[in-house]
């Protein structure tokens, strides 16, 4: 009969076991998390667009009534009283920096 303890190993493949299945779980918890702000980037981006839109129509019908105020104070006396008040002077569209031609 051979009654010799024996002796117990440790064996260095658990921890590496466990070194890479945390990695693993590290590294994709960083890709969901990219992927939701590229997810959330793409939707603020789409909205920035209707917004910019929105402001180039304000600003061209902004323009239509400072063209036709302007005009109307040549003959009209209280849109001539708007003009002075306020200071309105105009200037052409080309010369003058816009919304769109701030944007890209």
């Amino acid at each position: 009969m051979n009654t010799t303890p024996t002796e117990k190993t440790f064996s260095a493949f658990i921890p590496m076991v466990l070194i890479a299945v945390g990695m693993i779980i590290l590294l994709s918890w960083n890709l969901y998390i990219v992927t939701g702000q590229n997810t959330s980037g793409v939707q603020i981006s789409a909205q920035m667009n209707t917004q910019i839109e929105q402001a180039r129509q304000t600003e061209q019908k902004l323009q239509q009534i400072m063209t036709d105020l302007v005009t109307l104070a040549k003959t009209d006396a209280d849109a001539d009283a708007i003009v002075k008040r306020y200071k309105i002077v105009y200037t052409s569209p080309a010369k003058a920096k816009t919304l769109s031609s701030l944007a890209p």
